[in-house]
């Protein structure tokens, strides 16, 4: 009987995950930004580093949504790391690192509410979706 009960419970247990897959994603963030029309802004920037602000690797960053007036344009290039005071690589926010940055720009004469979704998968095996609002004026 305990056999079983460990089967169903480990069934309903993969099943619920292949239902709700966002569940994956240890952290999910929604920001708002503002852009002239027309013109090209950073929405996004991320980066992996090690203790010693060396690069950790490569992170997977991909739009997943949007936008619906405008294009994101995805650059490899120095980016600024954002780690949390308590993070022990917050030392490394005092200078650019390689990493990848979005690049939104709306099309000519839009002006209203744009959003992008973007996946992040670390070079440590974490997830993250962000959700950038763009009010373009």
């Amino acid at each position: 009987m305990v056999f079983r009960t460990t089967s169903v419970i480990a069934g309903l247990a993969l099943l619920g995950f292949a239902a709700f897959p966002a569940a994956a994603y240890t952290h999910s963030s929604t920001y708002q930004k503002t852009a002239l029309s027309g013109q090209e802004i950073y929405v996004f920037g991320g980066t992996t580093l090690n203790p010693d602000c060396s690069s950790a690797g490569k992170d997977d960053v991909r739009v997943v949504s949007g936008p619906s007036h405008g294009n994101v344009k995805l650059v490899h290039g120095k980016v600024h790391p954002s780690y949390a005071k308590s993070n022990e690589r917050s030392k490394c926010n005092a200078r650019m690192a390689d990493g990848v940055k979005a690049l939104y720009r709306s099309k000519p004469g839009f002006t209203g509410w744009d959003q992008v979704t973007f996946s992040v998968h670390t070079y440590e095996g974490n997830a993250f979706r962000f959700v950038a609002n763009i009010k373009v004026e």
